[in-house]
């Protein structure tokens, strides 16, 4: 393991995510460079360093609004196992770009939801900018796990009615073939409060935890445990049921259902307007279906996990 790992790796994918949403070959970029594209591709996938000459030429190109966060981040020399931190503003939002350019990754959240999870609303409430960015949507990868600790989608207090929307879009996403996972509540949780991500990225796997003000970011070559405990104790059923009843619970709470004219744009998944829970019930040449708990007259970088 080399002392740029996981940080050449991490780059790589922060900046395939930039030039892939700009729609641009890897020929374009590996010609403003001077190399030829499998060069690029190799500093995309980890097995060639960025330098920070090429470094402004590539966010130029591909009109990134980042350079300073990467420059800061190429800086770190984390010794073999260590850990590199993004302490950055957008360090929420670099963390989804970067499981964007993953093979495959499990996000468990304890805490707040995750950041491509994350309404826009919600995503401002936390104090977190959006994790969508501007260009393409781009392609969910293959294999994508959200694990929720139930406690997560309960929470709410005041904010019923940001909640309501939230939970409509989880249930959304999850109707577009998102596996979004509910712990429940009885299950022992073996990490600590906030987020644990698995990203599989070319070079390898990585192991991200949010901060409050950061991403550190880890190489590993096996698999989170803890994830796997939380993943054992899940299932598909019983996490559709928890949802509506958050959902349910929530819309209660809020007095309202959203009117689908309050439909948002497509999310950071690249997915388009949601849907209610009442919407989604309904028959195709029916009005929105009574939800249990629901007033009929009406709708906490991952946010800073």
């Amino acid at each position: 393991m080399s002392l740029s790992t996981p940080v050449s790796w991490v780059v790589g994918a922060w900046l395939r995510d930039a030039r892939e949403r700009r729609m641009m070959l890897p020929e374009q970029g590996a010609e403003a460079l001077g190399i030829d594209a499998q060069a690029l591709l190799a500093m995309e996938e980890g097995r060639r360093r960025v330098s920070p000459r090429a470094l402004p030429v590539l966010t130029r190109l591909y009109r990134y609004d980042d350079t300073g966060a990467l420059e800061r981040f190429l800086a770190e020399r984390p010794a073999t196992g260590g850990e590199a931190r993004d302490a950055a503003l957008g360090h929420a939002r670099r963390l989804a770009a970067c499981t964007r350019s993953a093979s495959a990754f499990r996000w468990h959240a304890t805490g707040l939801l995750p950041a491509p999870l994350q309404t826009r609303d919600y995503a401002r409430a936390v104090g977190e900018l959006p994790a969508a960015l501007p260009g393409a949507p781009r392609p969910a990868p293959a294999t994508v796990m959200f694990l929720l600790d139930e406690r997560v989608i309960q929470r709410g207090g005041d904010s019923a009615r940001l909640m309501a929307e939230q939970l409509d879009h989880l249930l959304d996403l999850q109707d577009r073939g998102i596996d979004i996972r509910v712990v429940p509540e009885s299950h022992s949780i073996a990490q600590p409060c906030g987020h644990l991500v698995e990203i599989g990225l070319p070079g390898g796997w990585v192991l991200a935890r949010p901060g409050p003000e950061w991403v550190d970011y880890r190489a590993t070559d096996h698999v989170a445990a803890g994830l796997d405990d939380a993943m054992g104790a899940t299932d598909p059923d019983y996490s559709r049921e928890a949802l509506h009843r958050a959902a349910a619970s929530h819309h209660a709470r809020a007095g309202f259902l959203r009117r689908p004219s309050e439909a948002t744009g497509p999310d950071s998944l690249g997915r388009g307007p949601m849907k209610t829970a009442a919407e989604r019930e309904a028959g195709p040449h029916e009005g929105p279906a009574k939800h249990p708990g629901i007033p009929q007259h009406g709708r906490t970088s991952g946010g800073r996990p």
